[in-house]
């Protein structure tokens, strides 16, 4: 067995610590609640998408507003879902379908409607087929569905962090 000396492992340490400590190992600090304070959102078409934008909010310590003069108001302009065929195997019953959900947004600030923009993200997935067990194929497909939304609202959240935190910089 070999003695490693104590002494000897404090420079590799703090080697570890530096090199950890550059490459953005480090907690962040800034949330959307940096740059809004009231959201007003419009997307009762898709309660789905609702709750994940309402719940995304109040975690970024956003408070959900009805007045249409918030920081920022958000509109649901479209939301669609559709189911492609993507794998068929006819001798192993094996089938896998495709879905794809395209959601734009509608965006303004301060209420003022002058400055609307549309913002329109798509994400997919897939969902097996099995035609034994067809329950389980629902379930997974509703799955897909809660993911493919929680991304959604994930992409549009980011953008919008960067686009707010770019425009702090410019200022």
């Amino acid at each position: 067995m070999r003695f490693i000396c104590p002494l000897k492992s404090i420079p590799l340490l703090v080697a570890t610590l530096l090199l950890a400590s550059g490459c953005g190992f480090y907690l962040r600090t800034t949330t959307l609640g940096t740059y809004l304070s009231t959201v007003n959102i419009d997307v009762a078409q898709s309660p789905v998408l609702e709750k994940e934008l309402k719940q995304v909010f109040s975690l970024n310590e956003v408070s959900v507003s009805d007045s249409e003069s918030a920081d920022l108001s958000i509109r649901l302009k479209d939301s669609n879902l559709q189911k492609s065929a993507s794998l068929v195997v006819p001798r192993e019953g094996l089938q896998e379908y495709e879905l794809i959900l395209e959601v734009t947004f509608t965006v303004w600030f301060n209420g003022d409607e002058e400055t609307v923009e549309d913002l329109s993200f798509t994400k997919a997935g897939r969902v097996r087929v099995h035609p034994n067990q067809l329950l389980s194929t629902s379930a997974e497909e509703q799955t897909v569905k809660t993911e493919l939304n929680q991304g959604v609202v994930d992409d549009f959240v980011h953008e919008l962090y960067l686009r707010l935190a770019r425009e702090q910089e410019t200022k």
